[in-house]
């Protein structure tokens, strides 16, 4: 791997946020998938200053690049097809429920040195290893109906708050445990009871581990493979996905750049 560091960063990118106690989370883990560090951060400088110099990925999850100003993304408008349903990024739908977009901003300072920053989506990340629960990768792959039928009975925990409301501490475990099976976490675990505050925290802390989850299956070829969607002036978001997702992305990319819906 060459000595590159593998970090994922849960950003709060609503931007009336970052001056309230709501934290970022950054989660740094080795090349053998062992947890470093799991720090929280506040405003932009702290964010920053909490990321592994370069050589490094940093997976966030947050859009570093909104080129349309109304609509979706191309790649939003894919894992739609594949039910996944991210958040429709557009300037305008950015501007109206954050207040803009964030890491836009930040993303230039993310790569500096060199650090490459890419995309990922944390419930499509968790529902993805809820999946290889049950259907371990290297099997050979569902009859495509057959897949999307079974697919569509798969949800993620639920753990985060809506907007700027309270998390919901009882899919904190469950989330933590998907996690578990794949990372070391050296004994980290949400709060057993928390308060408001904890509970919030320890989601961002979940969502980071979920996103270095992501780059550490990425450079490490554990488990199985990534697939990264996109381009990084377009939109790039980097998966988790066993046989049975690749496929289907691959189907839905085919028709929608056959019918000139999307341009990656």
């Amino acid at each position: 791997m060459g000595g590159v560091r593998l970090a994922g960063l849960h950003l709060v990118q609503d931007l009336r946020l970052i001056g309230s106690p709501r934290r970022s989370a950054v989660a740094e883990v080795d090349a053998d998938g062992r947890l470093i560090r799991l720090d929280l951060a506040g405003d932009d400088e702290e964010v920053l200053a909490a990321l592994p110099p370069a050589p490094a990925l940093v997976v966030v999850d947050a859009p570093l690049v909104v080129p349309d100003g109304a609509g979706q993304r191309d790649v939003e408008r894919v894992l739609a097809w594949c039910d996944a349903q991210p958040f429709p990024v557009s300037a305008r739908r950015m501007a109206q429920v954050f207040g803009g977009a964030r890491a836009v901003g930040l993303a230039p300072a993310l790569r500096a040195g060199g650090r490459r920053a890419v995309e990922t989506v944390p419930d499509l990340v968790l529902r993805e290893l809820t999946w290889e629960r049950e259907h371990p990768p290297g099997r050979p792959p569902l009859e495509l109906g057959a897949y999307r039928a079974a697919w569509l009975g798969v949800r993620a925990p639920v753990f985060r708050a809506k907007a700027a409301g309270r998390a919901r501490p009882a899919g904190l475990a469950p989330a933590r445990a998907l996690i578990a099976a794949h990372l070391d976490l050296g004994g980290w675990a949400p709060a057993p009871a928390p308060d408001d505050w904890q509970a919030l925290h320890d989601a961002a802390r979940l969502d980071a581990l979920a996103c270095a989850l992501v780059a550490w299956r990425h450079l490490a070829g554990r488990g199985a493979t990534t697939l990264t969607l996109g381009t990084p002036e377009r939109g790039e978001v980097l998966l988790p996905a066993d046989a049975n997702l690749a496929g289907r992305l691959a189907v839905n990319l085919d028709r929608l750049r056959g019918e000139g819906a999307i341009a990656i």
